[in-house]
C-alpha cells in the first residue's frame, strides 16, 4: 500500500484541501478526511516548499503521513510502524 501525505498543521488540525497554485487558490479544512492527498513525501515537500516561497507566509505548515486509521504523523514519528 502506498503512503498518502498530506500538508497541514496538526495543533491547529488545518489541512489544505484545495491547493491550485496555477489559479492561486488555497483552501483549508479542519476536517482532515477531506485534506487534500498528495503522493510521494519529496513531491508533497516541493509542493509545500513553492507554496511558501510564492507567498511569504504558510511557514508553520508541514508535510505528514495520514495513515489508514485518519491520523496524521510527522514521517520521523512512525519510524517504527511497518508500512
Amino acid at each position: 500500500m502506498s503512503k498518502k501525505f498530506i500538508i497541514g498543521d496538526r495543533t491547529k488540525d488545518e489541512w489544505i484541501s484545495v491547493l491550485d497554485t496555477e489559479n492561486k487558490k488555497l483552501e483549508f479544512t479542519n476536517h482532515i478526511a477531506t485534506a487534500k492527498e498528495f503522493k510521494g513525501f519529496d513531491a508533497t515537500k516541493e509542493e509545500l516548499k513553492k507554496l511558501q516561497e510564492e507567498t511569504g507566509y504558510f511557514q508553520d505548515l508541514q508535510v505528514y503521513i495520514l495513515d489508514e486509521d485518519g491520523k496524521a504523523h510527522r514521517p520521523d514519528e512512525r519510524d517504527m510502524m511497518p508500512w
